[in-house]
């Protein structure tokens, strides 16, 4: 059995795997067409290591707007519920196949409340 997440390194492994993921998704590779440069892509998944570790271990990592880059995006390619469906379901494959137990939960959690919170804002159903 894994291990539950306990550190920025254990982040990393997470968003890497749902970054893989991600590229190989029909319904979402497209939005992440920016990241095909491996510095920004390395870039990108520092920022949301920083993210993760502020919101799970309120580490003061993440200074940033986290809404500010995803109201552009939908703005660009209009989000709709299959794209947060999918989403959701890649990051819970990424933590699932990685880790488990409190915190590995307390991510899911958090980020199907990020969801609701995007499409509430976007009024998505």
């Amino acid at each position: 059995m894994n291990q539950d997440i306990s550190s920025r390194h254990d982040l990393l492994i997470i968003v890497r795997d749902f970054y893989n993921l991600l590229f190989q998704s029909d319904e979402l590779k497209d939005f992440f067409g920016d990241f095909k440069d491996k510095e920004a892509l390395e870039q990108h998944l520092e920022t949301l290591v920083d993210f993760w570790d502020n919101t799970l271990f309120y580490s003061g990592s993440y200074k940033r707007n986290a809404m500010k880059p995803h109201i552009e995006l939908h703005r660009k390619h209009q989000l709709n519920s299959v794209h947060f469906k999918q989403w959701l379901d890649l990051l819970t494959r990424a933590i699932d196949r990685n880790f488990t137990g409190v915190n590995a939960e307390t991510m899911k959690n958090r980020a199907l409340s990020i969801a609701t919170v995007m499409k509430l804002k976007f009024g998505i159903q």
